[in-house]
């Protein structure tokens, strides 16, 4: 990281993390009106009028340009998605990025707490505790040292070496004279994981909690018989209590095939089971549950479009092969 980016002018702004309606309304139109901001700020969801962002920001291969988020319509049970374009948020000093933005692009999520003038993100695995009290920046229980949150017209940003400071994480630095850009990489960049998402949406899944070969051993082994050695790759998102949404791909040990259709046939047995006396409107899809191989890949699959979620497996498949 270029350490000149993040010095004297991003410190002078740096405890600027509380924002007011006075302080939004510097960033309005002159034809602004109470009924454009009748949902009234947040910390975390962007203000449109602020604009300006210029930042190239790449995240696991993919040029980050908008990113959505939910909001509740006022008086009503309802929510509305916001979409927001990078370039309408507001430029803050160098060396800041929105981490919404990035939190999101890699599966994450961001929540904000008013009582406690504080946001939740969680991004590649780890908490990150924005306290706008202070502008102090907590990563699992650690109290970050000489580094501060800016708030900027309703977005958070945070020095890109919070980033780099994290397990998994990789940040290139790709800045010129001209331009200011980042390249970061996770985990959840890889081809596997990455097939594994696109499965999910295309399978119609909610999230999931994200498992490993190691992680399965730990959480199957007792129950299904599931051993780490079967597999060579794997990634699994299990469903929670009120789903039976499953998937899990990877490459198959050579010799275990059969042993690990076992091991998925006994959860899809229990997944049954449960979902017969329990919400049993989610028992047609695990009745429905999928398990193919091509070559050494495989996967299993438990969601509303179990279907088409092998056409697209099997078309993955044919494209790596």
């Amino acid at each position: 990281m270029n350490v000149k980016r993040t010095s004297a002018a991003a410190l002078a702004l740096a405890m600027t993390v509380s924002l007011g309606s006075a302080a939004l309304a510097a960033d309005r139109p002159a034809d602004w009106t109470p009924a454009d901001g009748a949902r009234g700020p947040m910390l975390i969801s962007a203000n449109p009028f602020a604009g300006k962002y210029d930042k190239v920001l790449v995240v696991n291969g993919e040029t980050l340009t908008a990113y959505d988020y939910t909001k509740e319509i006022p008086d009503t049970w309802e929510t509305e998605t916001i979409t927001v374009q990078l370039a309408d948020i507001a430029n803050v000093p160098a060396g800041y990025v929105p981490l919404r933005a990035i939190a999101q692009a890699d599966h994450g999520s961001a929540s904000w707490y008013k009582d406690e003038n504080q946001s939740f993100f969680y991004f590649n695995d780890t908490s990150i505790i924005v306290d706008y009290n202070d502008g102090s920046i907590t990563v699992g229980e650690e109290k970050l040292e000489g580094v501060s949150a800016l708030a900027n017209a309703g977005v958070t940003y945070v020095p890109i070496s919070v980033l780099e400071g994290l397990e998994g994480v990789t940040v290139i630095d790709n800045s010129t004279d001209e331009a200011e850009s980042y390249e970061i990489t996770t985990p959840n960049g890889t081809p596997l994981v990455k097939l594994a998402y696109e499965l999910m949406e295309t399978a119609g899944m909610g999230m999931g909690m994200k498992t490993d070969a190691e992680d399965l051993e730990k959480y199957w082994g007792e129950t299904y018989g599931f051993k780490a050695d079967m597999v060579t790759e794997i990634v699994a998102f299990t469903g929670m209590m009120t789903t039976p949404d499953t998937l899990a791909v990877g490459k198959v040990a050579e010799g275990k095939t059969e042993e690990l259709k076992a091991v998925l046939e006994s959860y899809q047995q229990k997944q049954v089971e449960t979902f017969t006396w329990y919400l049993a409107d989610q028992l047609p899809k695990a009745e429905n549950a999928k398990f193919v191989t091509s070559g050494e890949w495989f996967m299993f699959v438990i969601a509303e479009n179990a279907e088409e979620a092998v056409t697209a497996f099997e078309a993955a498949v044919k494209d790596m092969q």
